[in-house]
């Protein structure tokens, strides 16, 4: 069974705000708040090529929902940070988008 994903241009394209986003953040396993409109975990691998597999599950996953976020591989580590250009903030979308990137990375490779 295929999972139809939606894109960007079927959500409302509104950010959370500073309270929504707090509360979300907490329950969001390594996530952090960079600055008003955007966030970013780092995720440690034990080989580089786990972190450059995960990188290209996560850039492959954002592609089918057409919203991308800054993707950077230092060794092995690979930071993801995720706004929505259009909102100038973090939305709806940019939450169910992370937690999904938690899930891919949980069935990366070894990590530390």
């Amino acid at each position: 069974m295929v999972r139809k994903y939606k894109t960007e241009d079927e959500y409302e394209m509104i950010p959370l705000s500073q309270e929504e986003l707090h509360e979300e953040l907490k329950r969001l396993t390594g996530w952090e708040q960079l600055n008003k409109a955007w966030i970013a975990r780092e995720y440690t691998f034990d080989h580089y090529l786990d972190g450059v597999e995960f990188a290209r599950n996560v850039g492959e996953y954002a592609q089918k929902r057409m919203h991308h976020p800054t993707i950077k591989i230092d060794y092995k580590k690979v930071m993801v940070e995720i706004s929505s250009w259009r909102a100038k903030g973090v939305t709806e979308l940019d939450i169910e988008m992370v937690q999904d990137f938690n899930d891919i990375y949980d069935q990366t490779g070894d990590f530390a």
